[in-house]
């Protein structure tokens, strides 16, 4: 029938469009909605049409879209957490990679490469530059993925056995480069951090 014609010629018009936005859009989430509305959309054209392979392929990415953007979202919402007044490490476990150093061990020294922030589970890190010791919960390193020469601004030294969650620069970089909203999160929790770091500072010449 003519319209069944119409209707699905609008379909593939519909998913092309989607698909189009999703291929010029500047941040993650708008793109995965798009991707996921492209992929729903092709996968009923091309059934309809007959095309059966297609349609399959289409709804194979269906799912692994709406997956990327569940995992998006929830990290989103782990940093908006974390920049609240008390940090839970648990808000970004999902998204980190345990660690251990035995104690004694230097974990970075000032100047070294920056390539990772750290969350700490059980344990104290020393930073003997600022002459502060941290304990569990607390986020340290972030920082120096940020300074010139993306190099570390003190050094972080095991005082006890400790076990951490690291999150890589690259995958943070990621983050910040597809998502703004992650960004303006990120940015407040390292304001924070240079805030706290002057008071030490100004404390430390009193």
């Amino acid at each position: 029938m003519h319209w069944t014609h119409d209707f699905i010629e609008a379909l593939g018009y519909l998913a092309a469009a989607a698909n189009a936005y999703a291929y010029v859009s500047n941040t993650m989430i708008p793109l995965r909605i798009a991707a996921i509305l492209a992929n729903a959309l092709f996968a009923g054209y091309f059934f309809l049409k007959g095309v059966y392979p297609l349609f399959a392929f289409n709804a194979l990415l269906l799912p692994l879209n709406v997956w990327r953007l569940l995992q998006m979202k929830r990290l989103i919402t782990a940093v908006r957490l974390a920049t609240e007044d008390e940090f839970h490490s648990d808000w970004l476990r999902p998204y980190m990679r345990p660690k251990k150093v035995p104690e004694g061990v230097t974990l970075y020294r000032k100047d070294a490469a920056a390539d990772a922030a750290y969350v700490i589970v059980k344990g104290r890190i020393r930073v003997p530059e600022k002459d502060v010791s941290l304990g569990p919960g607390a986020m340290f390193g972030e920082l120096g993925l940020f300074a010139d020469g993306q190099k570390r601004t003190a050094s972080a030294v095991a005082e006890t056995d400790v076990e951490l969650l690291s999150l890589r620069y690259s995958d943070l970089m990621q983050l910040v480069t597809q998502n703004p909203q992650f960004g303006f999160y990120l940015m407040r929790l390292m304001v924070r951090r240079m805030q706290h770091n002057v008071a030490l500072a100004a404390l430390g010449r009193g």
